[in-house]
C-alpha cells in the first residue's frame, strides 16, 4: 500500500492506513507496484486476447439474430465474470483498491498503475 505524504509516495508495510478516499493514495500512471506471478501473466494474456477479440467483433458491425445474440451475450458475461474474478484476486493479493486501474505487463511481469485522469486536490494546511 502507498501513503501519500506531501507529494511523496511512502511505502507502508504491514501498517493500517486510514484513508477517506482511495484515489488520494493512487500512485501516478506507470508506477510499478508489484511483480506478477507466472500464472497471473498467463491469465492476463488470455483476458487481453478475449478483450481484443470482442473489441474487433464490435468494430465489424455484424448483425445477429436473437439466438446468436443470446449466445454472444453469454460469452460477454462469462468474459466479464472471469475478468472481474481475476482482477479482484490480484487487487486483494496486492492490498490495493479494486477500482485502481492496475495493469500487468504479461510479457515481463511488472504490475503497474495504468492511465487515469484522477485529479486529487490537496488540502491546504
Amino acid at each position: 500500500m502507498f501513503n501519500r505524504n506531501r507529494n511523496k509516495n511512502v511505502e507502508t508495510v504491514d501498517q493500517e492506513v486510514e484513508i477517506d478516499n482511495i484515489y488520494t493514495i493512487l500512485p501516478p500512471p506507470g508506477t510499478i507496484i508489484a511483480e506478477a506471478t507466472e500464472e497471473e501473466m498467463e491469465q492476463a494474456a488470455e483476458l487481453e486476447i478475449s478483450h481484443m477479440a470482442f473489441m474487433r467483433l464490435q468494430e465489424m458491425y455484424v448483425q445477429f439474430d436473437g439466438s446468436s445474440y443470446k449466445e454472444l451475450l453469454q460469452d460477454f458475461q462469462e468474459f466479464e465474470r472471469d475478468s472481474t474474478k481475476f482482477w479482484r484476486t490480484v487487487a486483494k493479493r496486492l492490498a490495493v483498491p479494486y477500482e485502481w486501474p492496475i495493469r500487468i505487463d504479461h510479457a515481463n511481469g511488472p504490475i503497474y498503475i495504468g492511465e487515469h485522469e484522477v485529479v486529487v486536490e490537496e488540502e491546504e494546511e
